[in-house]
């Protein structure tokens, strides 16, 4: 199975028997073959046509739906789960102001301990980046938000320990010209931010999909505050997986110069980067790294058509890449596991496991990045 990124701007996609033809001023750009095809991500102004929405509903292939700028818009839905009996048990479990708590802390747990480890492999990797209090405060910050009394307190640390984590991270950028002083998200401000921004909203596409296929309410969640719209429970899930994919993935590609400055451009601010927090928001509750949170009055930075297809080729190739799953050993892609955490989850959901167990990088071979 395969997921298929459309980026041609005022390209059309219509059905062929059981292939999806991409077409742009009469011509085919490319073919899917339905029977093949897991994902489709459409960005910007590209037309479905109706036997071509019929057909992916049909054919249950998660449609999603993006700016040409790469933030998130929603996705097409076909008939929900049928596992009613989970989702009960889910509510029930939410409405549990101990069960959030503990789950809340063993996310955020597994969160700032790959935070972590991303710095030591950095500070063990080159002389001289002098990380060492970073690390020691993402420690720290790991072992209060184990004991922390609310999710409030927990929410705090997590965004606390962001803050340590980037001025550590900031360090890890060899290539000329990089610069990443913090976390900028409304809107990304240099390419570091442009990249982990495009790079979270990838990957939520790819948890959101695995905790629909699941059966879960995607929007009720414990640690993420239920608020309309916000896809809490998909966030949640997905925050032991941003430092292993993505914030790993974006210091490659930069340090291997797979992209480059010149795969960047100075945007205009619209009404795309400044409008209101809404579903689309990725990046969480803030914690207290409140400046990430505040619209920029600096100009954004944004991807060029080159750039975007550079980025996502090499996002699809680190989510193939194969890595040894905690809880069993098996190697799996890095998409198959986070499809088999989730399950993991359902099984925690219904009491069947007794505890939730992040995934974290002290199970990955040497020199997985």
């Amino acid at each position: 199975m395969s997921v298929a990124y459309v980026l041609e701007q005022n390209a059309s996609i219509r059905r062929e028997g059981q292939r999806l033809l991409i077409k742009k001023e009469g011509a085919v750009l490319h073919t899917l073959h339905l029977f093949k095809l897991e994902q489709l991500v459409l960005f910007g102004n590209v037309l479905l046509t109706p036997a071509a929405v019929s057909a992916l509903l049909r054919h249950g292939v998660d449609t999603v739906f993006m700016t040409s700028n790469g933030r998130y818009r929603g996705r097409l839905q076909g008939l929900y789960s049928k596992n009613i009996t989970l989702r009960q048990e889910q509510f029930r479990k939410m409405d549990d102001e101990h069960f959030c708590l503990n789950t809340a802390r063993a996310i955020v747990q597994g969160k700032i301990a790959n935070l972590r480890a991303n710095l030591l492999r950095l500070n063990r990797s080159r002389e001289g980046l002098g990380l060492e209090d970073q690390i020691l405060g993402l420690k720290r910050m790991g072992e209060k938000a184990a004991e922390a009394s609310d999710i409030d307190a927990v929410r705090g640390f997590e965004g606390r320990s962001a803050v340590i984590y980037f001025k550590g991270f900031s360090k890890g950028f060899l290539a000329d010209g990089i610069q990443f002083e913090r976390r900028v998200r409304r809107p990304p401000t240099d390419p570091v931010n442009a990249l982990l921004s495009l790079g979270y909203t990838l990957l939520f596409n790819t948890v959101m999909a695995a905790v629909s296929m699941v059966g879960f309410d995607p929007y009720l969640g414990c640690l993420h505050t239920v608020e309309y719209g916000r896809p809490s429970l998909a966030l949640d899930l997905m925050e032991e997986w941003r430092p292993i994919i993505v914030d790993t993935l974006v210091l490659s590609v930069f340090n291997l110069k797979a992209v480059t400055l010149s795969d960047f451009v100075a945007g205009e601010i619209g009404e795309e980067e400044l409008e209101e927090e809404d579903s689309s928001d990725l990046e969480g509750r803030g914690g207290d790294d409140k400046d990430a949170n505040e619209p920029s009055p600096m100009l954004p930075v944004k991807l060029t058509d080159s750039g975007f297809r550079k980025f996502i080729a090499q996002f699809e190739r680190k989510m193939a890449q194969k890595v040894r799953f905690h809880l069993t050993g098996r190697q799996f892609s890095y998409r198959d596991c986070i499809r088999e955490q989730v399950r993991h989850f359902a099984r925690y959901i219904r009491g069947e496991d007794e505890e939730y167990r992040t995934m974290t990088l002290r199970f990955y071979r040497r020199g997985d990045s």
